[in-house]
């Protein structure tokens, strides 16, 4: 199971890096029960330096952790 995920939202061009326990997170389901995945997507990391990398390949200009659960 994923320990960290990292969500990308496309729309507003930033990224959270967050833990799967974090209630914004919801181990990958985020706080939208019937989210479209037209705005952003959620993407799984093993460990928090795995997130942190996947994060800064998405190539968005804001990378940051949660503000919540400070992953």
């Amino acid at each position: 199971m994923a320990e960290f995920w990292v969500y990308e939202n496309q729309t507003h061009r930033y990224v959270r890096v967050h833990r799967r326990t974090c209630c914004m997170c919801n181990n990958g389901r985020g706080i939208h029960a019937a989210a479209s995945g037209h705005n952003g997507r959620w993407h799984a990391a093993e460990t928090r330096e795995q997130a942190m990398m996947l994060a800064q390949r998405l190539g968005q200009p804001v990378v940051a952790d949660c503000a919540t659960c400070g992953s």
